[in-house]
């Protein structure tokens, strides 16, 4: 008797248990009502608190009201303390539709249907003619194609500049170098992580702001290292060396910082547009070196031609950086804005204090300060730009806009007390060398 009891009470224990476990919400979805544009991709999030009973049991369904308007790209699977799932989903049409997510189990043979999410609405509106990064990057393209000649001329003074003899030298004692990188790759992406946290940014924009601080150091570098008279050769070695270190390290910083971020999906590296900044750099610069080489008074007019040059293309770099980062900046709130500044700074102190404490000459100082404080931000842009769908894109894409615009007027700041340091010097010299009567 007490045994058959005691399987009355089992079985009813049992099925108590799953009438509970059906009552229960297993899925929680980001949003129920999506809007995206046309022609791109969006992606919805759904979290769910339900344990497999054996790896990998459970899948997500994502049944659609209008297949023909919408499609799934693909449905990926998360797995951590809980089972997360990624829809990716794009369109081509214009309108309105519903669909419905599933989370199913199969066990053994049999599959369950353990939950379900109905009536998750869609908007598809067409793609706007102000959208903020199409707006944003309404540039004058007559402007570049004059400018494009200038610039490469600007690159092969800078190679009749370079003294191969520094170049031995760095070969045999790397340190500026390598103090370069591990504060672009290493320390910066870091910081920025910090930063983006006890600001509390939202995921997309905190992975712009990471991405925008692991980026080589750019191409102004040089430019500005002429300015104030610092390692002109050593500053085009680093460019181009950080620019090559890129390929392996914006990647490995990129898959780190989004899982760091809970970020999920795919980023895209754009190693065509990394390796044609690398060729942007180093074909005009070789040709350079070698008029240096063959015909040196050609060289020696070119090298009359750097500073002049150099000012011209700078204020219109600015011009062009704020012409579209504007767009953003009406967008941006006082936290980002004050990040954005705070990466050129941290990296212009930290690349100084690294160098000073090595006790380098004072040129290569400066060197090493303005390659890890000016960053190639467009890179960024471009892997943001790749990596998440428009509406993701624009938010994080502030980032790389505000660094950009920081970094060009927080250099022109320290170019204007250089130089005026530099004169109240020479004014103080010959004040005191005058003989007095």
């Amino acid at each position: 008797m007490s045994r058959k009891l005691f399987i009355v009470l089992l079985l009813l224990f049992v099925t108590l248990g799953e009438a509970r476990k059906s009552f229960l919400s297993f899925l929680t979805i980001e949003k129920t009502e999506i809007l995206f544009f046309t022609k791109t991709e969006e992606t919805i999030i759904v979290r769910s608190s339900y344990k497999d009973k054996w790896p990998n049991s459970s899948y997500l369904f994502v049944q659609l009201e209008d297949p023909k308007m919408l499609r799934v790209v693909n449905v990926t699977k998360t797995l951590s303390d809980v089972t997360n799932f990624t829809i990716n989903l794009v369109t081509d049409e214009v309108g309105e539709t519903n669909l419905t997510i599933q989370l199913w189990d199969s066990e053994g043979r049999q599959e369950r249907l353990i939950e379900e999410i109905k009536n998750v609405k869609v908007k598809v509106l067409r793609q706007r003619k102000d959208d903020l990064f199409q707006a944003s990057m309404r540039i004058d393209r007559n402007i570049l194609m004059i400018f494009l000649p200038l610039i490469l001329l600007n690159k092969c003074a800078f190679g009749c500049k370079i003294e191969l003899e520094v170049f031995q030298t760095v070969w045999k004692k790397p340190l500026p170098i390598i103090l370069g990188a591990v504060t672009q790759f290493f320390l910066m992406p870091f910081c920025g992580f910090l930063l983006t946290q006890i600001l509390a940014l939202p995921e997309a924009q905190a992975f712009g702001f990471i991405m925008t601080c692991t980026c080589p150091g750019g191409g102004g570098g040089y430019l500005f290292a002429l300015l104030v008279e610092g390692d002109i050769t050593l500053a085009i070695l680093m460019t181009c060396t950080s620019t090559l270190l890129a390929l392996i390290m914006m990647p490995a910083n990129s898959y780190i910082y989004s899982r760091m971020l809970g970020l999920s999906g795919t980023f895209h590296i754009p190693v065509s547009k990394i390796t044609s900044t690398l060729l942007f750099i180093l074909i005009p610069i070789s040709a350079g070196i070698v008029i240096k080489r063959r015909k040196p008074e050609k060289a020696k007019l070119l090298e009359r031609i750097i500073r002049p040059l150099s000012f011209i293309l700078m204020s219109v770099g600015i011009y062009m950086t704020f012409r579209i980062g504007l767009m953003f900046l009406k967008t941006v709130s006082l936290e980002v804005l004050l990040l954005g500044a705070l990466v050129p700074t941290l990296g212009l102190s930290f690349g100084y204090s690294f160098a000073t404490i090595s006790m380098l000459p004072l040129p290569v100082c400066k060197t090493v300060a303005i390659e890890s404080g000016i960053l190639n931000s467009f890179l960024a842009l471009a892997i943001i730009q790749l990596s998440f769908s428009q509406s993701k894109a624009n938010l994080a894409s502030v980032a790389p806009f505000t660094v950009a615009m920081c970094s060009g007027c927080e250099m022109l700041v320290i170019l204007l007390v250089y130089k005026a340091r530099k004169t109240w010097i020479l004014i103080e010299d010959k004040r005191k060398n005058i003989p007095l009567a």
